[in-house]
């Protein structure tokens, strides 16, 4: 996959290694602040770039986090949902960053 078109998956790569970090910031901000609305924006944009690089265990989080209903704001399993997606995303940040530093 990255062969064929090497200069767009680095690209995409590279844009995903620098915006996810902050996106997730923003996501755990609206999440805290009980914005539901803010919390759908910026989970749908996380989600939009795991599922440029195929990520789907990432975007599927993101998308629960997307549609969480505000009664769920705070009870365990968001928080774990939340812990979860950042531990996940932390490694696959890692896990990029590697992989471009790879040559071919």
């Amino acid at each position: 996959q990255r062969a064929e078109l090497p200069g767009v998956m680095e690209e995409v790569m590279q844009q995903f290694i620098a915006d996810a970090p902050r996106q997730f910031e923003l996501v755990e901000a609206a999440y805290r602040a009980a914005d539901a609305d803010a919390l759908r924006q910026n989970a749908h944009f996380l989600r939009s770039g795991a599922l440029a690089l195929r990520l789907e265990w990432l975007a599927e989080q993101a998308h629960r986090l997307e549609f969480l209903a505000e009664d769920e704001f705070g009870k365990d399993s968001s928080e774990r949902l939340l812990a979860n997606l950042r531990n996940e995303l932390s490694g696959v940040v890692a896990a990029l960053e590697k992989e471009l530093e790879t040559p071919g």
